[in-house]
């Protein structure tokens, strides 16, 4: 060896003066004896080795050979990690022989990695190769961060920077990692190709030499599972192949030393190991070709073994039988053989088998290998590693160098002997040693994996054992297979071939055995066949020189490989790819659909879970639908208003979807359901079609995928079917989906569920209710507002619409939204906050006064409108007009831009309600449709191009739209009030454009041609137009007067008339005789004392009409719908009512207990057809419960003797008599069968029955207390009851064993009921609440609280979905049952209600109670009835004219002011806002008008004046109080405390205060009602008690002037104007006036309740009286011959639904009073008299919820049904002979 300057070999154990300078370091010992240099000084010679080091404990995938390109990749992702210092010792070094070295490979490289083109993002990867390089770079990707492009170029010029940050990353690399991060998609496409490539080959039985090459070079770029579904299925396919295939085995040793970290386990291993072995067993005394393939795989397949510590190798299966194979091969005359078989011996010394660690050395001695093999795991990456880990393993085995040493000397030994290979090898097997040659021949190996070629020449030139023949036999090999892998640059091809050219020609210790030159030979003959020319030429030039030599040498039998070659072709991934350019295709959709539609301003929606439920309880709606999406249900229902946002979260729940979307996943589809012809038939597959999907494609989806269909715009669509229903879906073969469907609110009827609700899959299922879930977005919050405010004025779009104005900070809009009265409900709706925030900077700029700004719908859209047309005009640029263009932009500017705007919208809106009935999406071509009506709009005319593109649409493809629906109804709103031009045949075409007070005389506006009822977003914009345009109103009028003598106006009338109720305008008294109004909605219409004679009233709906005294005489009334249903009256009150199970029947139990009644009682049954009695009834004593059999022939009866009676329903005959309770029967149920009845007792117990015989079966004992109820699950399978103990008991209905007992901490438990779909349990309890069970598990679901006394009875719905209860309370309640909300309470029983029950069909509900009805109610009346009140108020206690008697003045008991035109009732805002936290005691008007609050907060009386700049007054020293009045000179205000201390205020100065009434002063009672007079010189105050004491005070002195007592309970008292009388309400209904000077007291009494309120008119003849008995009367002063004075009742005021509360009379209107009451309701009346007669009319009211008929006239109407009839007069309305009623 020649002298290296950087190391001088020593002899073992020498001396020198080196060493005397400079101490022997242990790692150089080492190195010597891997002829290595001495370790180089740091800095010295930096680019001999590579600078990435890897971690030293991570197992490398290394082999015998070169690394394959694939695994080579893994360089990719190492990094660099900084090794310890090392700690040097004295050793002694080995003799070297010095020996020139030739530096054919000059430099080190990086290993060679696999590269291609790189697909752009959206492109098809055609070549698995590519997919390979991708995915591997995405791996590094994702392992480290990333220098942008831009930090590329910056760093490049700093070596060691761009190393750290982009180690073996170029700038394309990077700039396509970069692409990638922005499309996850496309990163999550290629790793799913990778995975179905695994999948297809596993399911390919035919597995040939390409497609293995092509899935073995996805083995490194795998993840964890998917590279073990790899292997398993390559281990299985080489077991079950009969033949030996060479490429499947190599394959499979290829993956086990390329895997990904942490994907292989020992098992892998040993099963792989024995599958060789065995194989190797069979085959290797036939011929060599066979063992040699299997023992080259055995030795690759080892050398990982080694790296991954496999220590569960068993020694006698195994080890052993595998050693005694490999000797036998050293007999073959074969040296290819014999050498792969010493090779692989070797390798099996370094596989730790189940030996002990003692064992092992003793066997092996210290083994030095071991670490070797280690070195050999981590050399490929820097060799200051390598000493480290070998400084390691010197502390950690003891002596090894001097094992080491041993092994090095005898390397010497056989070195200097010069034998041949083959006595080399067979030493090989002697006694398992382990020979330094092989650990020489791995570190090369690593070497050349790691690319560090330059330090591979250095081993091979100074390597101790260079001269061991099996060494170079390895290391010719190692060349050869450099020489011929096409991975590496072909310069070190070259250089490889010249340095085995070297060796063979110039090396006179290399080749010295013949066996090894044979070898080179046959190698060199190889590569002279190999397709690349240079490689090619030089090993042929090479050939002639060693030509002499070729006649003794063999050709080499096997071909020169370290790995199969790379495919050519690729068809696993063509194959997946022709599967799967659906995938591909579905890929290019999901970019194109996250590239589409994003919104930059979006708040995530509320929403609450039903119509009724309250706003308050809303929740996030996107969490919501991703639960329902990771549900079993099949359909969500989304709801909202027009402009809530239900498109816009859509598309951001798709946005979600797509982004979230992997390979194989569920497939989101946007369906924009007006844009399909027919959605109800194949809906998804024209979806599909239309985005460019094949019907292949179309039919594998249906087959194999899953949707989640966002269909939007179903009201839209105009559509009435189901569409989940009519297109099949989810049923077997049909499309697999989830569907999110929204609607408006607006377009659903009181029966949507069903055009929603899904089939089950199981024809069995008991109900699909379980598979629907719906929400209703809410009203933005002020959170919500304020956050879109913020969000929309950082938006750059903001900037652009602003044009010339500076844009406005979030500041500014949310103050302004804040003055300006009534937009902030307007906001509320996300669009309409969209179009206001558009609008506000100009509005405010023409109106400096916010506060006189009114808005409305109607201006919002105005004003965007224009803005929308000026902004896209400013964007036109002229010059870049063709000339066509440019002259029509010219004429459009000339004639007014935006006016020619506004009448191009206009004409577009009339003709798509007129030619496509309202449907949204316009489908334009224009070779098809050039002669249409479309071309207008849509064709080539330069204007209409210039005006389309400045107009609110949007275009996909050929289908144009509004960019919202809400724009499209709002300028059909605007063409039938200010109607565009319409060319019609029989109109003059130069005809001017009708004016809007011509609007009852143009037959060609689309009032009269469109039936605008079913048009609720189009009714609500011209409502608004009829609240702003008087005129408007005037106009509509006139239209419905035109119905009455021409026919051809009955459409315009019916929409005329329906848009004015809408609008809340009042048709009391109106002459409405004749006017042809059929199928109008007039819905909570208001017509006290209206004329209908003689009107069509066909169809009408009047469901909560107010016809109070209405005349109705001859109209024709078919169909009419009033939204209730008549009562059934018994005598006596209803205890049970039951309908039979196919709805036929109804069976009530009445029970009377009165003196002289007999107490016999009935029950009887109705035909629920005509709601006629059954010929007869069944006698009983005191009925407690009723139930019908199963097919309706039997009813049985408990009652309250004990006795269960059972009877045959046809006959009327009891069948047994069934003995055995001793108390009463509270509860009877059949079970679903028929066969067995349960009854439970008041003695505790239930009994089971035998229905056909009468037989007690068990008796069921447990409950300690009285047994209130006893129900049958809806499987049959269970029994519950309950009572007064608390518990509901299970029992096997079977067996009568019992099961779970559940303890109720609500108490007691009356009621029970099972849900039909066996989900839920219900309880009711005593003190009002609802306790809901899950069914399945017992646990306690929700509590509904709202009853204030018992629940007597629970029912749900047949779907499921509704829970009607009954209480003492005196309610019907109806509850949703999925939401656990309240419906709506039914308030028609005047005392307890004691059953209800559902109809079978669901429609109806039925209740009973003690006053002796049976209430029928109409399901969809009552989930509608509440939907549209007007101003949905509390208990109305306070009311007030102004003194001018303009406005009216109400608190509500929520706390709630309004103001109210007195004369329209509508509601005027209040100037400021007050506190939450106040308690308003009265309201009043002080003298200059302005309204004033009397109110306590924080223990003080407050007084606030509500109006700009106000004054807010304390009275100090007063404290929180129960009443508080101001009097109505405004001077003095008097408050009654808790306690019945009385104090008078004097607001001239607040600081006086005087206390009339102590607590405790003799003949004290507690204080019940304070009044002033007029003048307020005298104030009343009244105690309550039994002796109805009066105290009378003059406020200017304070004292007292006299005092009464009445003997009543005194309620309410009132002054009449002269201050002479006073007026005392008082319980039991009586009146007392008293003469104040006179000391005389008159007498009334005609209310049947308490006196609540009480008002004198301002002329002192009239009194107003409200009671807690629903009414008002009206007392009239009579004055008879001489002095008496007398009053008397001359009218009663019916027609309200709860207590009367407070009275007002106008100051200024004569004869005109407003009532507040307990209803909610406002109402202002009209007096009139002529004589003796006086009429009470309604002049408006508020909140007229229920329908009310007192005193409707009803002569001579045609095809009103008898059941009509019946509910209108039992509402008040007047019998005729056309009425005959039971």
């Amino acid at each position: 060896m020649v002298n290296n300057p950087s190391y001088q070999p020593h002899p073992h154990g020498a001396t020198g003066k080196a060493h005397d300078a400079q101490p022997i370091r242990k790692r150089d010992v080492i190195r010597g004896i891997l002829g290595f240099s001495k370790s180089k000084p740091k800095g010295v010679d930096a680019t001999a080795t590579n600078q990435v080091v890897g971690a030293q404990n991570t197992p490398q995938a290394v082999g015998p050979s070169t690394a394959s390109s694939v695994s080579d990749i893994h360089s990719l992702a190492d990094q660099p990690v900084t090794t310890k210092p090392h700690v040097d010792k004295p050793l002694p070094e080995p003799a070297a022989e010095t020996k020139k070295t030739q530096n054919n490979f000059v430099k080190n490289l990086a290993a060679p990695v696999m590269k291609t083109e790189l697909p752009a993002v959206q492109d098809r990867i055609e070549v698995t190769q590519q997919l390979v390089y991708c995915t591997a770079l995405l791996l590094r990707g994702s392992s480290s961060p990333l220098a942008t492009a831009a930090q590329f170029d910056n760093q490049a010029c700093d070596p060691t920077m761009a190393l750290q940050k982009t180690p073996n990353l170029d700038k394309k690399e990077l700039e396509w990692l970069a692409e990638m991060d922005k499309n996850p998609p496309a990163k999550e496409r290629i790793h799913w190709l990778g995975t179905r490539m695994v999948d297809e080959f596993a399911k390919d039985v035919l597995k040939d030499s390409t497609e293995i090459a092509e899935i073995v070079l996805l083995g490194p770029v795998l993840d964890n599972e998917t590279y073990r579904s790899l292997l398993s299925c390559t281990i299985s396919a080489f077991e079950q192949s009969v033949l030996l295939n060479v490429d499947l085995l190599q394959g499979l040793v290829h993956l086990v030393q390329v895997a990904p970290p942490e994907s292989l386990v020992s098992d892998d291993l040993v099963k792989i190991l024995r599958v060789i072995r065995i194989c190797l067993q069979d085959t290797h005394q036939q011929s060599s070709l066979h063992p040699f393939h299997l023992t080259l795989a055995l030795s690759r397949l080892l050398d990982v073994m080694a790296e991954h510590k496999v220590k569960d190798l068993n020694r006698v299966e195994d080890h052993e039988p595998l050693s005694g194979i490999l000797s036998e091969l050293k007999d073959s005359s074969d040296p290819y053989l014999m050498y792969q078989a010493c090779y692989a011996f070797q390798a099996l010394q370094y596989v730790p088998d189940d030996e002990s660690a003692l064992q092992s050395v003793l066997r092996h001695g210290a083994g030095v290998v071991n670490g070797l093999i280690q070195v050999s795991g981590v050399f490929k990456l820097d060799l200051g590693a390598v000493l480290e880990g070998l400084d390691k393993l010197q502390e950690a085995l003891g002596g090894i160098i001097e094992v080491a040493s041993d092994v090095y000397k005898g390397v010497n030994s056989v070195i200097g002997n010069g034998r041949g290979v083959v006595d080399g090898l067979k030493e090989g097997f002697y006694e398992g040693k382990k020979r330094p040659w092989y650990a020489a021949i791995r570190v090369a190996q690593a070497l050349v994996q790691a690319g560090q070629l330059k330090d591979l020449n250095e081993l091979i030139y100074e390597a101790p054992c260079r001269g061991d023949p099996l060494f170079q036999w390895g290391i010719c090999q190692l060349l050869g297979e450099i020489a011929s892998d096409v991975l590496w640059d072909t310069n070190v091809r070259q250089q490889a071939v010249d340095l085995l050219g070297e060796l063979y020609k110039n090396d006179s210790q290399w080749g010295e055995d013949e066996s090894v030159k044979a070898w080179m030979v046959n190698i060199i003959c190889q590569l002279s066949t190999v397709p690349d020319q240079v490689v090619n030429a030089i090993a042929i030039t090479l050939l002639k020189v060693v030509h002499q030599d070729q006649g003794t040498t063999t050709r080499l039998p096997y071909p020169l490989r370290n790995r199969l070659p790379l495919p050519t072709s690729s068809p696993i991934l063509a194959r997946v790819q022709d599967i799967t350019p659906l995938e591909h295709d579905l890929y290019q959709y999901q970019v194109q659909r996250l590239q589409q539609h994003h919104q930059t301003v979006y708040i995530p929606p509320l929403a609450k879970p039903s119509l009724k439920a309250k706003d308050e309880d809303a929740f996030p709606l996107l969490e919501k639908v991703l639960e329902f999406l990771a549900s079993e249900r099949q359909v969500m229902l989304v709801l909202g208003d027009s402009g809530s946002g239900k498109s816009i979260f859509n598309r951001h729940l798709e946005h979600r979807l797509w982004t979230d979307y992997k390979q194989g996943g569920s497939i989101p589809l946007f369906i924009n359901l007006p844009a399909i012809d027919r959605p109800d038939q194949d809906m998804i597959a024209k979806h599909l079609r239309a985005n460019n999907f094949g019907d292949d494609q179309i039919q594998e989806m249906k087959q194999h995928r899953r949707f989640i269909i966002i269909c939007d715009g179903y009201d839209e669509s105009q559509q009435q079917d189901n569409l989940h229903r009519s297109n099949a879906l989810n049923q077997p073969g049909q499309w697999n989906t989830k569907m999110v469907i929204s609607c408006r609110t607006q377009f659903l009827g009181p029966n949507y569920v069903d055009r929603f609700k899904p089939l089950p899959t199981d024809r069995y299922a008991s109900s699909s209710q379980d598979l629907f879930q719906e929400a209703v977005i809410t009203p933005f919050s002020k959170e919500q507002i304020k956050n879109y405010v913020e969000q929309y004025a950082r938006d750059p779009q903001t900037v652009v619409l602003s044009r010339d104005q500076s844009g406005w900070s979030s500041e500014e809009y949310m103050y302004t939204l804040a003055t300006i009265p009534n937009i902030m409900d307007l906001v509320k709706n996300p669009f309409l906050l969209t179009l206001a925030l558009k609008a506000l900077p100009g509005l405010v700029a023409l109106n400096k006064d916010l506060a006189s700004i009114r808005v409305t719908r109607v201006c919002l859209y105005d004003m965007f409108v224009d803005q929308w047309l000026e902004t896209n005009r400013l964007r036109i640029q002229p010059n870049k007009l063709s000339q066509k263009d440019l002259e029509a932009y010219k004429s459009l500017m000339d004639d007014d831009f935006i006016g020619c705007g506004i009448g191009y919208l206009l004409r577009l809106a009339a003709a798509i309600f007129k030619e496509q009935d309202g449907k949204p999406v316009v489908q334009y071509v224009h070779r098809q449709d050039k002669d249409s009506w479309k071309a207008e709009f849509f064709g080539t005319d330069p204007e209409a191009k210039l005006l389309r593109e400045a107009s609110p649409l949007t275009r996909t493809g050929n289908q144009f739209r509004f960019v919202h629906r809400s724009v499209l109804e709002y300028l059909l709103s605007r063409v039938i009030y200010a109607p565009v031009e319409t060319v019609e045949e029989d109109m003059d075409p130069e005809s001017e454009v009708p004016s809007p007070t011509g609007l009852s005389s143009n037959s060609n506006n689309p009032l009269f041609k469109k039936n605008l009822v079913a048009e609720p977003s189009i009714i609500q914009f011209l409502c608004d137009l009829v609240k702003t345009i008087p005129d408007f109103e005037q106009q509509l009028r006139a239209v419905i007067d035109l119905s009455k003598t021409d026919a051809s106006a009955a459409i315009a009338a019916v929409n005329a008339i329906t848009i004015l109720v809408r609008a809340g305008s009042i048709f009391h008294g109106a002459d409405l005789r004749g006017v042809k109004i059929a199928g109008a909605d007039l819905s909570g219409g208001q017509f006290d004392h209206a004329q209908f004679q003689g009107a069509d009233l066909r169809d009408v709906n009047l469901s909560r009409s107010w016809l109070r005294k209405a005349d109705m005489s001859g109209a024709q009334m078919d169909g009419v719908q009033f939204g209730e249903l008549p009562y059934l009256k018994l005598v006596g009150g209803v205890h049970n009512c039951a309908y039979s199970p196919d709805g036929r029947m109804l069976a009530v139990g009445t029970v009377s207990e009165k003196p002289g009644i007999d107490l016999g009682t009935r029950v009887r049954i109705y035909d629920t057809s005509t709601w006629t009695t059954c010929p007869f009834t069944f006698r009983h004593i005191l009925v407690h419960s009723i139930a019908f059999s199963l097919y309706c022939t039997m009813v049985a009866i408990g009652s309250r003797d004990g006795l269960l009676t059972l009877w045959d329903y046809a006959s009327g005959q009891e069948m047994f008599a069934m003995e055995g309770h001793s108390r009463s029967v509270t509860s009877v149920a059949f079970s679903p069968c028929g066969k067995h009845i349960a009854s439970s007792s008041d003695d505790k117990t239930v009994r089971v029955w035998d229905s056909q015989t009468g037989e007690s079966l068990f008796i069921l004992e447990g409950h300690t207390g009285e047994v209130k109820s006893v129900k049958y699950s809806p499987s049959a399978e269970q029994l519950l009851s309950s009572g007064d103990d608390g518990t509901i008991r299970c029992w096997n209905s079977t067996t009568g064993e019992p099961g779970v007992v559940l303890n109720c901490s609500l108490g007691k438990v009356y009621s029970l009921a099972f849900s039909p779909d066996g989900r839920w349990m219900a309880s009711g309890h005593v003190d009002g609440e609802l306790q809901l069970w899950h069914a399945e598990s017992g646990e306690q679901g929700p509590v509904l609280h709202g009853h204030t006394g018992h629940v007597t009875g629970i029912a749900f719905s047949p779907d499921s979905r509704w829970i009607a209860s009954s209480s003492w309370d005196h309610t019907v309640r109806l509850w949703d049952a999925s939401t656990s909300t309240l419906i709506n309470t039914l308030s028609s029983h005047k005392t307890r209600v004691n059953s209800v029950v559902f109809s079978p069909n669901g429609l109806q509900i039925a209740s009973g109670g003690d006053d002796g009805t049976v209430r029928l109610w109409d399901v969809d009346s009552i989930l509608t009835s509440s939907v549209e009140q007007q101003d949905p108020i509390g208990a109305v206690r306070r009311t007030a004219y102004t003194p001018n008697g303009q406005y009216i003045l109400t608190v509500d008991n929520n706390q709630t002011i309004k103001q109210w035109n007195s004369l329209t009732g509508s509601s005027r805002p209040l100037s400021i806002e007050l506190p939450e936290s106040i308690s308003v005691k009265s309201v009043s008007y002080s003298l200059n008008g302005s309204p004033t609050v009397v109110a306590t907060q924080d223990a003080t009386i407050r007084l606030w004046e509500l109006q700009e700049g106000g004054r807010e007054t304390i009275l100090e020293g007063s404290r929180a109080a129960e009443r508080v009045i101001m009097s109505p000179c405004g001077r003095w205000v008097v408050s009654s405390d808790s306690d019945g201390t009385v104090t008078l205020w004097d607001l001239a100065s607040t600081q006086q205060r005087h206390v009339l009434v102590e607590k405790g002063e003799p003949g004290y009672v507690s204080t019940r009602c304070v009044a002033f007079s007029a003048t307020g010189h005298q104030l009343a105050v009244g105690g309550g008690g039994w002796r109805g004491a009066i105290w009378l005070f003059d406020t200017q002195s304070k004292g007292l002037i006299t005092s009464k007592s009445t003997a009543r309970d005194i309620l309410v008292m009132s002054f009449s104007p002269d201050g002479q009388q006073l007026a005392v309400g008082a319980s039991l209904g009586w009146i007392f006036l008293w003469d104040i000077q006179l000391e005389k007291r008159i007498e009334l009494s005609a209310q049947s309740e308490g006196v609540e309120c009480i008002a004198y008119s301002p002329c002192g003849e009239w009194i107003a009286s409200g009671s807690g008995d629903k009414t008002v009367r009206l007392w009239r002063r009579r004055r008879p011959s001489g002095d008496t004075e007398a009053w008397a009742c001359v009218s009663t005021v019916h027609g309200y639904f709860d207590e009367v509360l407070d009275i007002a009379w106008s100051p200024t209107v004569p004869m005109e009073f407003v009532t507040g009451c307990r209803d909610g309701s406002v109402r202002v009346w009209r007096v009139s008299s002529d004589g003796e007669d006086v009429v009470v009319k309604l002049l408006w009211g508020t909140n007229l919820a229920v329908l009310h008929a007192n005193g409707l006239a009803l002569k001579g109407t045609i095809g009103l049904g008898s059941t009509e009839k019946k509910l209108l007069v039992q509402r008040g309305a007047i019998r005729d002979s056309f009425l005959t009623l039971e």
